[in-house]
């Protein structure tokens, strides 16, 4: 896991970090070759093998000089694919020529291609898949979202991160003991038609710290991400990326910051913000929880690293961002109240939005005409609910579709 957070810093479970220089790698999703003989040489990974068939969680290696190393991943099952998940500017690769039952072969390198000199310790976060991955969906056209009768607004979760990821995933959390109420609901416009509750899940996992497992369904990742779990339950059921189910015990926490964000996600190489037109989504929250804070939204990284996170909250019981209001704005007849920091934006909806299109080229748009986006890139974006507490009682939030339009 990377370093222990504060409560108003998230660090998602996906972040790979290169111990020498602050170095973060690029996502890469790497299928394992059916035979693929090689010899174990170098230094094991330095974690605890979970339950098969899908397993997520830190690694730690010490480069040699061709900027490589052999991981042990002692499991004495060949994966049939590792996913190599991180936040920016270096490249990590894994050889599916050099991977067997017992290691695989990993090189690091900088963005100009450069190797890493030798004895450079590299950690970074490793989801290993035992059964072949189901394939992704093909990924819908975009639908026009209609202009709804009473304009709602998405609110970002103040929550300074991470992912994973899974990394998770930059919410400060409200120093009043009592948090302040969300918004007035209106009922929420549809603008598509969720995939459907998933009641049958062909993965599984449960948190109870800051450990949180994730699953690779195609294109994206479906992350139980407990940046900052203390002492919450986090049961996680996957049908496919997009029909999942979270089942939440969290009692509230003494600085009362998020504790988690299960979210399902996309990860790039630095892509143009440009790229990424809008997003289909769905979530329903408890129906009867007094004691419940939390908020559903989008979370997206811009530029490098995690030093630029950008929220839109959908869905908002008992939250408040990080920053200061510096106005609103309007987007697919929706308004959202405008909150920002340095390094933070968070856009909250001023209703609530069970399902929809989110036309995500409008925010990053608005972020770049600010000033707030320098390098109008990202490298992830996420959607999924960050939780603060649900009263010490079970409650499931249910997250129905989720699809990304790009150009």
């Amino acid at each position: 896991m990377p370093p222990i957070r504060t409560a108003r810093s998230r660090v998602v479970i996906p972040a790979v970090f290169l111990a020498l220089g602050a170095l973060v790698a690029a996502p890469i999703a790497v299928q394992a070759a059916k035979d693929s003989p090689v010899a174990a040489t170098a230094t094991a990974a330095d974690s605890t093998v979970s339950t098969l068939p899908g397993v997520g969680r830190v690694e730690t290696c010490v480069l040699d000089a061709s900027s490589s190393c052999t991981v042990v991943h002692g499991f004495g099952v060949k994966p049939a694919a590792i996913t190599a998940t991180a936040a920016g500017p270096a490249i990590i690769s894994i050889d599916p020529n050099q991977t067997n039952d017992k290691t695989y072969r990993l090189r690091a390198l900088s963005r100009n291609g450069e190797n890493y000199r030798a004895g450079a310790k590299v950690r970074y976060t490793a989801h290993y898949d035992f059964a072949e991955v189901p394939a992704q969906p093909t990924t819908p056209t975009p639908t026009t979202t209609t202009t709804p009768t009473q304009p709602p607004a998405s609110t970002p979760t103040p929550t300074t991160t991470t992912t994973t990821p899974t990394k998770p995933p930059t919410s400060t959390p409200t120093t009043t003991s009592t948090p302040t109420a969300s918004p007035t609901t209106s009922t929420p416009t549809s603008t598509t038609s969720p995939v459907g509750t998933c009641t049958n899940p062909v993965w599984t996992t449960t948190s109870s710290n800051n450990q949180g497992d994730g699953r690779t369904f195609g294109a994206y990742y479906v992350h139980n991400n407990m940046w900052n779990n203390d002492n919450g339950t986090y049961s996680l059921g996957a049908c496919n990326y997009n029909s999942w189910y979270v089942d939440v015990t969290q009692p509230l926490p003494g600085d009362k910051g998020v504790q988690a964000y299960p979210n399902v996600h996309k990860d790039y190489n630095d892509v143009a913000l440009s790229k990424i037109q809008s997003a289909k989504f769905a979530a329903t929250t408890p129906a009867n929880c007094a004691a419940c804070i939390y908020n559903v939204a989008f979370d997206a990284w811009i530029g490098d690293g995690l030093n630029n996170e950008l929220m839109i909250w959908t869905d908002n019981k008992g939250q408040v961002p990080a920053g200061r209001k510096v106005g609103t704005v309007a987007f697919g007849g929706f308004t959202y109240d405008v909150w920002h920091q340095d390094g933070y934006t968070a856009y909250v909806s001023q209703v609530t939005q069970k399902s929809g299109t989110m036309p995500l080229a409008s925010f990053f748009n608005d972020m770049v005409s600010r000033g707030w986006a320098p390098k109008a890139t990202t490298w992830q974006v996420d959607f999924g609910v960050e939780v603060v507490s649900t009263g010490n009682t079970k409650q499931r939030f249910n997250f129905n579709d989720f699809s990304i339009q790009e150009n």
